[in-house]
């Protein structure tokens, strides 16, 4: 099974980190995969929830619902999601550095659709993670920050 898994380091608190990527509503903001979200979508994630996402990979899109399978806040976060092809998985990573910023890692694993998905599976991680930075760094990660439009 294909996977992708990037990562970031900042200086915002894990706390703030997970509930800013966890937060369905936000996902459409950083990851170029994600056009709408539906569910469970104004708070971070918890164990069972069920997530409707409208998504746009290698210029196909779908409609999926993500189900939590595994949540240990601030550290964990996994969801899955069956499509016609097999089952796709995420699992959002989170550690404390010893210089106290922030890790995060998303992975993904995902079916053998051919090597122009894998490799538009790529870029968008590698982009969604960069949209993500740069938007923490902005602040969207803080309590005060904009809430899920």
């Amino acid at each position: 099974m294909p996977q992708v898994s990037d990562e970031l380091v900042t200086d915002r608190p894990i706390e703030a980190v997970f509930d800013f990527t966890t937060t369905a509503g936000y996902w459409p903001r950083w990851h170029p995969a994600a056009r709408r979200v539906a569910g469970e979508v104004d708070r971070p994630a918890q164990l069972g929830d069920r997530i409707g996402e409208q998504v746009t990979v290698a210029g196909v899109d779908n409609t999926v619902t993500w189900t939590i399978v595994g949540c240990d806040r601030p550290h964990r976060l996994e969801l899955t999601t069956n499509v016609d092809a097999g089952r796709v998985r995420i699992g959002y990573d989170l550690a404390v550095l010893a210089d106290g910023r922030t890790r995060f890692r998303r992975t993904v694993d995902f079916p053998e659709l051919g090597p122009a998905f894998a490799e538009a599976m790529r870029a968008q991680s590698v982009e969604g993670l960069a949209n993500l930075a740069r938007l923490l760094t902005e602040g969207a990660a803080d309590p005060a920050a904009d809430p899920v439009e």
